[in-house]
Order: C-alpha cells, then structure tokens, then sequence
C-alpha cells in the first residue's frame, strides 16, 4: 500500500511540474511576443518620423542594406546611420505602417508600405525588415527599401 501511495504521489508530483512547465512556456511566450511587438512598433514609428537616432539602436554591428537609392550591402553601425540620414533627407517620409509582420522567434521579420516625397514627385516602396536577437537586444540584420 506504501508503494502505490508512493508512486501516486510520484506521478501526481511530475504532472504538476510538467504542467508549471507549460504555463511558464506560455507566459514567457507572451512576454516575449509583446516585446517584438514593442520593437516592430518602434521601429515603425522611427520610420514614420525619419527619426534615424531613434531607429539606430536597432543597428548591429553588421546590417545588410538595399535601398532605392542603389544603397546595397553590409554596413557597420557608424557607416548605416549615415546612410539612413542620408536617404531619410533624399526621401522625405509622408507615411509608414506595416502591414504584415511575423513574430518567429528565429527570423522574426515585417513588411510595410514607405510612402515618400522625393524631388516634388510622391511615391511609395515597399520595406522589408528583420531581426535577429544578439544577446538580450533584437537588431535589424536587413533592411530593404524598394
């Protein structure tokens, strides 16, 4: 009678573990959804504004760049903050949402719409960006304005 009591006791005590476990994956699976929403949105909004310092503490050591401008490559932090000022004045920013993003844990990444004024003519591209976590902070690794 003590050995099933034991194993009763047992099983029951792995089930509550296992079943902790679960919980805790899903609330860390929130908190870590609700962060890359918090990223996309700030990044959205940098955008929005043209706001290169604040879109710069996305930068990582290495970002991969293809822009409208003929732009293409990978750049250090420096050498992209500059490049996105650069664009940013060439291409004045009258709008930017996304209109799709994927909140992967591994290749997390969004799509929007860049609407622009360039030399008195309006136009829009298409933006691509993705993410890549370094550490505790998510980077941008490409960015694409075409």
């Amino acid at each position: 009678m003590k050995k099933l009591l034991f194993i009763f006791l047992l099983i029951t005590s792995n089930q509550i573990c296992f079943s902790q476990e679960s919980f805790i994956s899903k609330s860390d699976s929130k908190t870590a959804n609700q962060i890359l929403s918090n990223v996309f949105e700030d990044i959205e909004s940098s955008i929005r504004e043209g706001n290169v310092t604040k879109l710069s503490k996305y930068l990582g050591t290495q970002t991969y760049f293809s822009l409208s401008n003929g732009v293409n490559g990978y750049y250090s932090l420096n050498q992209a903050y500059y490049i996105l000022e650069n664009y940013f004045n060439l291409y004045k920013v009258t709008a930017f949402k996304f209109n799709q993003i994927t909140k992967d844990k591994s290749n997390p990444y969004a799509t929007g719409i860049f609407a622009y004024d360039s030399k008195g003519k309006r136009s829009t591209s298409k933006v691509y960006i993705s993410l890549k976590k370094i550490g505790d902070k998510w980077n941008i690794t490409q960015l694409t304005i075409n």
